[in-house]
C-alpha cells in the first residue's frame, strides 16, 4: 500500500472515530502545517549555504493566492528533500494523522473508562480537570 492509500485510510478510521468532513479538513491543515514547519526545520539544519541563499533570493512579496503558497511550500521541500520531496511531505503527514488518530482512540478508552467507573481513570481525568489542553480537546470531542 502506497502512503496516499495509507492516508486515506487512516483518514477513513478518523471519520469512523467520529470526524467530520469539517474537523477532517482542519486536521488535514494542521498536518500540512507541521510537515513544513518539519520541513523547514530540516531545511536549516542541512541544506547548504548555496540552497539557503537561493530561497533568500525569493521575492518577499505577500503571497495572494493558494496556488502561490504551495508553489512557495514545495520550493521548501525540494531544497530540504530534493527528489524525495513529495514522499517525505506525505510520510510527515501520514505520522500526523496516525498520531492523531492513536491520541482519539487512547482519549475515548480513557473517557469510557472513566464513565464506567475505572479508579484510575477517574484519578488520570481529576488530576487534569484544571488544564486548558484537556478542556479544549474534551469540547473536540463532543
Amino acid at each position: 500500500m502506497d502512503t496516499n492509500q495509507q492516508i486515506e485510510e487512516v483518514k477513513t478510521q478518523l471519520r469512523a472515530e467520529g470526524f467530520d468532513e469539517t474537523k477532517l479538513n482542519e486536521l488535514m491543515d494542521l498536518a500540512a502545517e507541521e510537515a513544513l514547519d518539519l520541513a523547514l526545520a530540516d531545511l536549516a539544519d542541512n541544506a547548504s549555504d548555496e540552497i539557503l541563499e537561493q530561497l533568500a533570493q525569493e521575492p518577499d512579496t505577500p503571497i495572494q493566492t493558494q496556488e502561490e503558497a504551495l508553489a512557495r511550500i514545495e520550493k521548501v521541500f525540494t531544497a530540504a528533500y530534493g527528489e524525495n520531496a513529495e514522499q517525505k511531505k506525505l510520510d510527515f503527514i501520514l505520522v500526523y494523522l496516525t498520531d492523531a488518530l492513536n491520541q482519539t482512540k487512547q482519549a475515548k478508552d480513557l473517557l469510557k473508562r472513566y464513565q464506567d467507573g475505572d479508579p484510575t481513570a477517574v484519578a488520570q481525568i481529576k488530576a487534569q480537570e484544571g488544564n486548558p489542553e484537556i478542556q479544549d480537546v474534551m469540547k473536540h470531542m463532543q
